[in-house]
């Protein structure tokens, strides 16, 4: 058996959160850059180009949970032409202001598209690892260039080399959650050298995973990817417990897709362990769609990159 431990970190449009939270940090610089010099103990006194805020669908998520972000930027009115693509930096920094992790990333509308005035708003997944730390997070973010390495100035409370604080949250055990383990029907876990830690595994036509039964409405988010390419009718991902089919899934994208399954508790039986059950038809055997070029004679069904269970 094998516990499940994926993470995947993929945009997705979802409903404008709740208001979110603040707290005070430290965070420890001494940066000159281009706008104006920002040193230790000093205030930035260039014009903030923008005005950064962050919304979350959560403020308390599990060690391996999803957290989804809304992003916004509010660009300042007497804001100069952008003169690079920027990318966002977000930085989740402990009680110490010390960074644990991070998901810095370009934005879908690339900054030098900015006008003055304009809101710009996007949301994007992020997935909290698993980390050796509980308790409150601070999340910061600011804008970069890559290619000249300097730092632009942002309104909101800064934490020093142009960083803001936009949203704090609380980072949950993960007993919190639902542990999955692998039982029948899986392959080993495989990556490329180009991602070596967006890791997938394999399913057969009929794989099984199980968790300890909660007792209690839940909801299974799972990232996968079939290979609708290779067949003349649709792939179809059955998610089940037992007889009761919890979802149909239709594998027609040649991208992964990530789904959010409510699970309710009247679902899961009354045995202490739950045993969840994927069927995938039809499957496909590489070495058979190639004939023979690709030697991999497994049965293959779906790829699964991310499965989570968040216990309510």
């Amino acid at each position: 058996m094998q516990q499940l431990r994926y993470a995947a970190r993929l945009p997705m449009m979802l409903p404008t959160p709740a208001p979110i939270a603040f707290r005070t940090a430290l965070v420890v610089c001494c940066l000159t850059l281009s706008f104006g010099a920002v040193g230790c103990g000093r205030t930035d006194s260039a014009s903030p180009v923008a005005t950064p805020a962050v919304g979350l669908n959560r403020t308390r998520v599990a060690l391996g949970g999803p957290l989804e972000m809304t992003y916004r930027f509010t660009v300042a009115d007497a804001a100069p032409a952008f003169t690079d693509d920027y990318r966002v930096f977000v930085h989740f920094l402990d009680a110490d202001g010390e960074l644990m992790f991070s998901d810095d990333h370009a934005p879908p509308t690339p900054t030098m598209s900015w006008r003055p005035g304009q809101v710009i708003t996007y949301e994007r997944r992020t997935i909290v690892p698993v980390y050796p730390y509980i308790g409150e997070a601070t999340i910061a973010i600011g804008l970069h260039s890559p290619v000249m390495g300097d730092r632009l100035p942002l309104a909101g409370e800064h934490l020093g080399q142009r960083a803001y604080r936009v949203a704090t949250m609380e980072m949950a055990p993960q007993s919190e959650s639902g542990f999955l383990v692998f039982e029948d029907g899986w392959h080993r876990a495989e990556s490329v050298p180009e991602q070596p830690d967006r890791e997938w595994q394999w399913t057969t036509g009929r794989a099984i995973v199980s968790f300890r039964n909660p007792r209690a409405d839940s909801t299974l988010y799972l990232e996968v990817n079939g290979r609708p390419e290779l067949f003349d009718v649709p792939q179809i991902l059955t998610v089940a417990i037992e007889d009761t089919v919890i979802a149909t899934l239709e594998l027609a994208s040649l991208e992964p897709t990530y789904h959010v399954i409510p699970i309710p508790a009247a679902s899961l039986g009354v045995a202490d362990a739950v045993a969840l059950t994927l069927n995938v038809d039809p499957t496909f055997v590489p070495s058979a769609v190639t004939d023979g070029e690709d030697p991999d004679d497994r049965e293959l069904g779906v790829q699964v990159f991310y499965a989570f269970l968040d216990q309510h």
